[in-house]
């Protein structure tokens, strides 16, 4: 039971953070490489001009042969304040990762407040998220020095940050793992621009990409407008430096001029030699 969590904590916390570029096999181009490292980050989805027509998610998840253990995630607002739903149980192998990311010019910190079940305060921590990257954990990780807190609890984690970053919660069973809604108690901010054409007004935000060692993520982008959308997507290590991946038959970090349809939608994913992807 200890395999999954060893490996969603690699994904969450560290990830070796180099890409496999896509193999040949038969001639056809793969983009998977299974035995490569698995590496992770963020990516920002970003409109030639600003636009509320476009939409997004993604879905990620662990090839075991022709399935996948997978999670959809909408990408979330940003915010200063969240709370999230915790449930961790050594015994069960229940834990809750929370992924967090700051894609503002300066640092963040970033205070978690954990909560029993019946309001009462257990705890707090305080991190600094640097500015324009990404900070993981279990929550039984970030409250590992606070002797006073049991390791299995039932409550909730308040969040709070003094920017708006973007905050994903996974929840985990053994290797079961799904999606958790972070509740926004703040207003919602627009994201701020990255770089040189790279988020600003309109762009989206996904908190959390895998890729390598069997981990694979589809980002989906939709146009609900009546005319076509030229759009552009950039990956993004945990510690904000350009993360390559290969999707489409493409080995990137930036896919650009990327076309989608009025009332359309375009898929970027990694390929196998058929051109499938694992979702």
């Amino acid at each position: 039971m200890r395999k999954p969590l060893v490996i969603f904590s690699v994904l969450l916390i560290g990830f070796s953070l180099m890409l496999a570029f896509a193999q040949e096999r038969g001639g056809s181009r793969d983009d998977h490489d299974d035995k490569g490292p698995i590496q992770a980050g963020f990516a920002v989805i970003t409109a030639s001009s600003t636009s509320s027509s476009m939409a997004a998610f993604e879905t990620f998840g662990m090839r075991q042969g022709q399935d996948a253990t997978q999670a959809g995630v909408l990408p979330p607002s940003l915010t200063t304040s969240a709370i999230l739903f915790v449930d961790s149980n050594g015994r069960l192998s229940k834990n809750l990762g929370v992924a967090i990311v700051n894609p503002n010019s300066s640092n963040a910190n970033v205070t978690l407040t954990l909560r029993k079940n019946d309001g009462t305060s257990l705890g707090s921590t305080t991190m600094t998220v640097p500015a324009r990257q990404q900070m993981s954990k279990f929550i039984t990780e970030l409250f590992a020095n606070e002797a006073s807190i049991p390791k299995d609890v039932t409550g909730t984690v308040a969040i709070t940050s003094t920017s708006p970053v973007s905050v994903i919660g996974l929840r985990f069973r053994g290797k079961n793992f799904s999606t958790l809604p972070v509740t926004n108690l703040s207003p919602s901010t627009s994201v701020p621009v990255i770089s040189t054409g790279v988020g600003g007004a309109g762009s989206i935000l996904l908190p959390q990409f895998a890729a390598g060692g069997g981990w694979a993520t589809e980002i989906v982008i939709a146009n609900t407008g009546t005319s076509s959308m030229t759009v552009r997507v950039d990956l993004f290590k945990q510690d904000g430096t350009a993360l390559t991946a290969s999707l489409n038959g493409q080995s990137a970090s930036s896919f650009t001029n990327i076309v989608v349809p009025a009332g359309g939608v375009f898929v970027l994913a990694p390929r196998n030699e058929n051109g499938d992807d694992d979702f």
